[in-house]
């Protein structure tokens, strides 16, 4: 128990770090200087009210200096995050495995909200991503020659590449069919096109799935190219019906469609074969 409260503390530790990045990456900021501050009034945040979760509740939710209001989706961060730390220490312990997927998850969460705010993300996110799971199946792959195994499906550097290929290949093939059909639909409906609505996925998208492919493989790219939409399909609806917007921020869904798969992958194939 004291170690599952140790791992789960540096969660929200990490997930108060993942916070400052969403707030300055797409304002190009650095994550370093200037310390923590207000958003409204620009005050310096002290210490004792950034601690996470914890300062939220005590500040009743509103900043010390101007009481505007904190939004939630700080302490939601910091509470996704240790969950998912912890469940990755509990199925891996510490070791680089878990350094591996921690990486990929942080960058999930990380990726999800900035595209909730900005209906966009840093392209050099996924870029990161994928040049972590190259790196750690390279590791992989020195170890599999020092134990002497040369064939090509026991590479790990191989299946990664492969699923990178393939998540970036199947998405933006994705990607043409659908901008295709949506242009299609609007000439024959004769509406103006709104930017962004003649997408059917943004290049992000492609991005992510590509780094989706290069740390869980082929077969996970497919689960979540084709779980998403149903993970989807309130909001969808919801957005439809009173926003009357066509403009949804998909890579939380595929954030969730992930974790799923990560999980239950092996399940839900099975199951479909």
């Amino acid at each position: 128990m004291i170690e599952a409260i140790v791992v789960f503390i540096f969660g929200l530790l990490i997930g108060s770090f993942l916070n400052v990045c969403i707030a300055r990456f797409p304002q190009n900021q650095s994550i370093i200087r200037p310390r923590s501050f207000c958003p409204h009034c620009k005050k310096t945040i002290h210490w004792y009210d950034n601690i996470p979760v914890l300062s939220y509740l005590f500040l009743k939710r509103r900043c010390r200096f101007c009481k505007k209001r904190i939004s939630i989706i700080y302490p939601l961060v910091e509470l996704i995050t240790a969950f998912v730390f912890l469940f990755l220490y509990d199925q891996f312990g510490l070791n680089l495995v878990l350094f591996k997927y921690s990486v990929l998850f942080f960058l999930l969460i990380v990726v999800s909200s900035i595209d909730i705010k900005y209906h966009a993300i840093p392209a050099y996110l996924c870029i990161l991503g994928i040049v972590t799971a190259l790196f750690f199946s390279g590791v992989y792959t020195l170890e599999a020659f020092r134990k002497g195994s040369f064939g090509l499906n026991s590479l790990p550097l191989f299946h990664t590449l492969k699923g990178l290929i393939f998540g970036l290949g199947f998405s933006y093939l994705f990607k043409l069919f659908g901008d295709f059909f949506i242009g299609i639909y609007l000439t024959l409906c004769k509406k103006e096109s709104i930017e962004g609505e003649t997408e059917s996925l943004g290049l992000g998208d492609v991005d992510f799935m590509g780094m989706i492919g290069a740390f869980l493989g082929v077969k996970a790219v497919i689960l979540v190219f084709f779980l998403a939409p149903f993970v989807a399909l309130v909001y969808t609806i919801f957005a439809l019906i009173f926003k009357k917007s066509h403009l949804i921020p998909y890579l939380p869904y595929l954030s969730i469609a992930t974790f799923i798969v990560f999980v239950w992958g092996n399940d839900i194939w099975n199951f479909i074969l």
